[in-house]
């Protein structure tokens, strides 16, 4: 079985090692590949050895390398609640080092979620609280789109 960008498998999460660029969980697909997948975007997640958990195939580069998204524990895209909207931040995207600025924002539910300045089109200022799409979990992050201030 090859895996392809979008679909969701069942992995068992085998040990965490160490790099020397970071912590990894070793992961067991379901069709016996392991992979890597960097402990510090899901720290939310609670992911332990021995689990069980389900991954989205986000991409598969032109070397081959596969990226996972594990299922968010709470939210999946299209699904809606109140984020409060923190501190503006700048990133920079990792292949073209192009600035962009995101919206900080967190839930009852999460802290680590992003309002991405390009759908900032409502008036936000810091503290503001708004009702929000999720768009898109990457790396751990939920991507929102503000809908309605509350």
């Amino acid at each position: 079985m090859e895996p392809e960008e979008g679909s969701e498998f069942n992995f068992t999460v085998e040990k965490k090692i160490t790099l020397p660029d970071g912590e990894y969980f070793i992961i067991l697909a379901e069709y016996n590949q392991k992979y890597l997948l960097p402990v510090k975007f899901y720290d939310e997640y609670n992911i332990k050895t021995g689990d069980n958990i389900i991954c989205k195939i986000d991409k598969i580069n032109c070397n081959g390398k596969v990226f996972l998204e594990p299922r968010h524990p709470v939210y999946k895209v299209g699904d809606r609640d109140v984020f409060t909207l923190l501190e503006k931040e700048t990133r920079e995207t990792h292949k073209t080092k192009d600035k962009f600025v995101v919206i900080k924002a967190i839930s009852d539910k999460t802290k680590h979620a992003i309002v991405l300045d390009e759908f900032n089109k409502i008036n936000t200022s810091q503290g503001s609280r708004f009702l929000c799409e999720i768009m898109k979990i990457k790396k751990g992050e939920v991507i929102l789109i503000p809908i309605s201030k509350t």
